[in-house]
């Protein structure tokens, strides 16, 4: 493997080859920035090369750029650069930090099969055309922060280990998210200025928690235009999730919130957020045992205890089984002596099971057509 110390030497090894491409080299020095930004042939091309010193390509490029099977051991600058054909970078591994700042594509733009170590921040980047992410494995954050999506972005089989932001990129062609997989991932949730804000997103590649709302939202959209209606739950159940986590940290800050955060956790009580119709049974069951029991020990002729007789259970289960029915007669214990709290205790464990009933009937139809 040869190794290239500067832009002279990379210039004659592309004039001695007579191709404008450069194969198993290995860029070493310990001072010199490759800058590439003298040619204009018709494919700038680096195959199995290894890159020791920080790359930059920040100049126009009018023919297509390849990088296939190199390992970038330092920084890769892609600032400012516009490409106006094809990018492929596949099967390229980043080791160290990349840069897309205002980097505009203009044509195709490949990553496939890439893999970038370092938090990655693609920051006004514009994807005019087509971006491929397939089989990209992103090993810390990525943000598309400011970056312009116009046609469509491709994520197949892209991996994601930590978190990924689509809050603020303007996202106007669609997504294409076929076999792709984004767990819950840790942001940071403590409340922040507009340059705090900017700073994080910007800058220092950690994703605030109400991006991750806003990214699980936007990707859940994505799958409901695909009409995946499974996929777009699983996504709406982490967005939910991801909105309870905001408001606990605005809990004491405004009355209203405490009773948002009641309903969601009773969201997830009840049916995982519409995912488990199990839940919904189990949760239906056990609020009206609770409920039936209040109820009829508030009654004359029933008190606190556990008579597990026959007669008992017989005549408690009748009781039971049409107190589970919503619409049950108000007067139905009447004959055992009720009192007001054995109607208020009625009329609530009415809403409870009716309100476990529907959730129960929500889960079931996650598999809608």
């Amino acid at each position: 493997m040869t190794e290239i110390n500067s832009l002279t030497e990379l210039s004659d090894a592309i004039r001695q080859k007579g191709v404008p491409g450069i194969t198993n080299y290995t860029f070493t020095d310990h001072t010199f920035n490759v800058e590439i930004s003298i040619y204009d042939a018709n494919v700038i091309e680096f195959r199995n090369c290894t890159f020791n010193e920080k790359l930059t390509l920040n100049s126009s490029y009018k023919r297509a750029v390849n990088f296939q099977s190199c390992i970038f051991n330092k920084e890769a600058s892609f600032n400012n650069a516009t490409f106006e054909s094809k990018v492929r970078i596949q099967s390229v591994t980043f080791n160290d930090n990349v840069a897309f700042d205002n980097t505009k594509f203009n044509d195709l733009c490949d990553f496939w099969n890439t893999s970038f170590r370092k938090t990655t921040i693609f920051y006004k980047t514009d994807f005019l055309q087509t971006a491929v992410f397939s089989r990209t494995t992103f090993f810390e954050n990525v943000l598309f922060t400011y970056t312009l999506i116009d046609k469509v972005a491709i994520f197949r089989g892209a991996i994601f280990k930590k978190g990924l932001d689509f809050s603020t990129a303007i996202i106007n062609g669609t997504l294409n998210l076929f076999d792709f997989n984004l767990k819950d991932f840790n942001t940071r949730r403590n409340k922040l200025d507009e340059d705090e804000y900017e700073q994080l997103i910007s800058e220092e590649g950690i994703i605030p928690e109400r991006n991750k709302r806003e990214t699980f939202r936007i990707i859940k959209k994505q799958f409901e235009n695909q009409n995946n209606h499974i996929l777009a739950l699983d996504y709406s159940a982490l967005e939910l999730k991801s909105h309870s986590n905001d408001l606990k940290t605005k809990a004491f800050s405004k009355d209203n919130l405490n009773q948002d955060l009641v309903i969601l956790a009773l969201n997830v009580l009840s049916n995982k957020n519409g995912k488990s119709w199990l839940r919904g049974v189990v949760f239906t069951f056990s609020v009206s045992l609770v409920f039936f029991y209040v109820t009829i020990i508030s009654t004359n002729n029933y008190h606190i205890g556990w008579d597990f007789s026959k007669e008992n259970i017989s005549k408690s289960g009748k009781y039971f089984f049409e107190f589970m029915t919503p619409t049950h007669k108000v007067d139905f214990l009447d004959t055992e002596g009720t009192s007001i709290w054995t109607y208020l205790f009625d009329f609530i464990g009415r809403v409870f099971t009716a309100f476990g009933i529907y959730q129960t009937i929500q889960a079931f139809r996650k598999y809608r057509k």
